[in-house]
Parts: C-alpha cells; sequence; structure tokens
C-alpha cells in the first residue's frame, strides 16, 4: 500500500507541484493543497481595518486578525488542517512561502501527523519559523538560505538540512541550445536598484526580456519600453524564457544583498544551460552544486557590462557543453525531498 503525502504550497505553484509529481513518481499518493487563496473576509474588512491602523499610525504592520479564521492566515490554516483531518496522510511537507499558523501546526503534530517544514521565505519571515521549529512541530527542516542554518540551531532544532530544489532534467539538445532569441533576461519584482543596473545594460544590451511587477510603470521609457513584458510566469513559462536566454541576471533587490539565501532563479537558470551573472554572497561558496564557470559575480552596473561583453563573446567548445550540462545535473534535485522524508518516516 503506497504512503500518502499532503503538500501545501503558495503561489507561485511550479515549485509544490514539482514537489508532488516526484513524490507521484516514487509511488506515493501525493495531493497539493494551495496556501495562496485569500480569506473571503480579507478585502473587504481585514485589509480596511489594517490599513486604517496603520494610517492612524497605531501600528505599523498590523497583524490585526491573524488569530481568527477571517485573516488569511486563519483561513489558510483552519482548511488545512480540515484536509489533513480528512486525508489523515502518512507525512505532510509544508512550503513555507505562506504560513500555516502554530496552533495548527501543533494540532497536526500532536495528532502523530509527521511535519516536514521547507523555508524558502527571505530572513524577516525568520521568526515566526524559529518559533515554529522551536515547539518541535517538525520532524525535518529544509532551508535555502546557509545562514538560516546556525538560527535554527540556536533554537535546538533538529534534523536540518541544506538546500533543496526542485526540478527535473531537461533535454540537452535545448540545454546546449546556442540559438537563443535574448541576450540576457531577468524575471523579479522593480526596485531602484535594480533598475539603475538594467538601464545601464540597456545602453549596450537591449536585447533582454524583462518581466515582474511594478515594471509597468517604465513601458513609457523608450529604454524599457522593448524589454519589458506581462504575463503569467509559472514554471514552463520561466523555464521557456530560460532556454531563449543566453544570460541569466540576478540582481537583489538593494546593492548589498547581505546574507539571506541564493535566489530559486539562479539553479533553473543553471539547469536551463544559461551562464549567471549576480551579486556576490556569502551563500555561493557554500553551494554543493558542480558550478564551474558557469556563474561569476559583479558589484556595480559597471562590472556586470564588462562580465556581460565577455559571455557573449565567448566561444562555445566541447569543455563548455560538458561543463553546461554537468552544472545542470548537479541542480536537478526534486527527488531528493523525497529520500529525505522516506528516511525520516522509515527511522521511527
Amino acid at each position: 500500500m503506497s504512503r500518502t503525502i499532503l503538500i501545501a504550497g503558495g503561489y507561485p505553484h511550479h515549485l509544490p507541484r514539482a514537489v508532488v509529481a516526484a513524490f507521484a513518481e516514487a509511488g506515493w499518493q501525493a495531493e497539493f493543497f494551495d496556501l495562496s487563496p485569500e480569506s473571503p473576509w480579507h478585502r473587504p474588512f481585514v485589509k480596511p481595518v489594517r490599513k486604517l491602523i496603520h494610517n492612524l499610525r497605531i501600528k505599523r504592520h498590523p497583524e490585526t486578525f491573524d488569530k481568527t479564521i477571517i485573516s488569511n492566515l486563519g483561513w489558510r490554516s483552519h482548511h488545512w488542517w480540515k484536509q489533513m483531518q480528512r486525508l489523515k496522510p502518512d507525512a505532510s511537507l509544508i512550503l513555507r512561502g505562506n504560513r500555516i499558523a502554530l496552533p495548527q501546526l501543533k494540532a497536526a503534530a500532536a495528532a502523530g501527523h509527521p511535519l516536514f517544514g521547507w523555508m524558502l521565505e527571505p530572513t524577516a519571515a525568520l521568526p515566526s519559523f524559529l518559533l515554529e521549529a522551536q515547539a518541535g512541530v517538525y520532524r525535518e527542516i529544509f532551508v535555502y538560505a546557509q545562514s538560516y542554518l546556525d538560527e535554527l540551531k540556536k533554537v535546538g532544532a533538529q534534523g536540518i538540512y541544506y538546500p533543496h530544489r526542485a526540478m527535473e532534467m531537461l533535454p540537452e539538445p535545448r540545454i546546449l541550445n546556442r540559438n537563443r532569441r535574448y541576450q540576457w533576461s531577468f524575471l523579479g519584482s522593480h526596485s531602484p536598484w535594480r533598475e539603475k543596473i538594467l538601464r545601464a545594460l540597456l545602453s549596450e544590451f537591449p536585447n533582454g526580456f524583462l518581466q515582474g511587477p511594478r515594471w509597468n510603470r517604465l513601458k513609457k521609457d523608450p529604454l524599457f519600453r522593448p524589454v519589458v513584458h506581462e504575463g503569467y510566469f509559472g514554471q514552463k513559462e520561466c523555464m521557456d524564457l530560460y532556454l531563449e536566454s543566453t544570460v541569466g541576471l540576478d540582481i537583489s533587490g538593494k546593492s548589498e544583498p547581505g546574507n539571506s539565501g541564493v535566489a530559486m532563479r539562479v539553479p533553473e537558470l543553471l539547469a536551463c544551460g544559461c551562464k549567471v551573472l549576480l551579486q556576490p554572497s556569502p551563500e555561493i561558496e557554500a553551494l554543493p552544486w558542480n558550478l564551474g564557470n558557469r556563474l561569476r559575480s559583479y558589484r556595480t552596473p559597471e562590472e556586470l557590462l564588462e562580465l556581460m561583453r565577455q559571455e557573449l563573446t565567448s566561444s562555445q567548445n566541447e569543455r563548455v557543453a560538458q561543463e553546461t550540462l554537468a552544472a545542470a545535473r548537479s541542480v536537478v534535485g526534486h527527488q531528493l525531498m523525497v529520500e529525505h522524508v522516506t528516511r525520516a518516516l522509515m527511522a521511527t
């Protein structure tokens, strides 16, 4: 009889759905619980009240109603716990992009359901995750930032691992394709630093693709108009774009990115055969992938321009092809989560 797992995750859905597929391939009965939908009370009531509290300077980021079912957190947590009670899974994996409230997590753990947590958020969300880890609700914890491991150890968390990715190997001809439509691409929201970087890049390399929240405000700018795009980007759309990009950019939201993990776009770009240019981070030194020369870092717009010139004039030979495939294979890890969960359940 196959085991059952409930995988909870929010938008974008490509990550949880890839993990669902991995468990299904391994013979599990895997179900997906969507943590994206809003509470029906959020827009008409919760949001206006929170905005009023903020505007009156009572509290800058109020969590009013979070402990009730009418908030997004309470509503999602309530329905997740109902699904857990109905399904009675052998395990539950929670992708911490959208939270489940601690009372429901404690109830599930007390009922004997092994919970596995995957922390995907930036450092701003770490305090709530540390509370969950300290409460001991998770059997094992997976994180995407090396720096989170030290914080988890401080609160006594056990069974912590870094990092796990969820991608499948693409066909080799597509990874090695040199006839790519775009010189560069970047998917991510607008920030002043990102705009400064891309404005410098566009002055010399106008053949790019840019998509994400708040870039539309630049559609009237002659420099940005040709590269700003709209539309939905799930995993298929991301991968299709990266397979058409020679260089993939990873640009932090600010000039000093700090120590907050490596964005998911980095392994996705490597899996598609792109060269990746990103800002330096202590996380890079700890990456367990076979990077070769596929990832290079820059600190200033001028350094980025020089790297772009080098990458777009470099020749493709057998050595480069093998390095490209090695990097792609090393970041494919959608089965690793299955192995960890299976092992943890067998150990009990």
